[in-house]
């Protein structure tokens, strides 16, 4: 083999083993990362949380005037809790969260948002505290 095949040959080599190295770190952090989240129950309620935290931030966005900012965070905050402590009804609120955002969150094509009326939110919110299973 000549000089420059030799020195082509050992620099793949190098970038394979270091290709490889990072995939095997990646993968360690991915798996320190999913049981520290909880397994897989872990991650569906991370989900939820992050979901729930888009949709606030929507609403704030667009929140009519007729309902103060502090009920919206208050609702949120009481839903966030109800995730952290498991007293959820995860398939609920992905179609409640699911249902504002195809309504008033870019609908259809549009790139735009409609802004919900205060009877909406006022629905949405009662909709969003309807999720949270109450212990008997």
């Amino acid at each position: 083999m000549s000089l420059i095949a030799q020195k082509i040959s050992g620099c793949y080599r190098r970038v394979l083993v270091f290709l490889l190295l990072a995939l095997i770190v990646l993968a360690a952090v991915g798996v320190i990362l999913y049981y520290q989240v909880g397994g897989t129950e872990g991650v569906r309620y991370w989900t939820a949380g992050r979901a729930l935290n888009g949709t606030e931030r929507i609403i704030l966005k667009n929140r009519p005037d007729g309902i103060p900012q502090e009920n919206v965070e208050a609702q949120f905050e009481t839903v966030r809790d109800a995730i952290r402590n498991r007293q959820i009804e995860l398939k609920l609120l992905y179609d409640v969260l699911k249902s504002y955002q195809d309504k008033f969150h870019n609908p259809g094509l549009s790139t735009e948002t409609v802004k919900p009326s205060t009877p909406e939110v006022e629905e949405f919110l009662t909709n969003l505290q309807q999720v949270i299973i109450l212990e008997e």
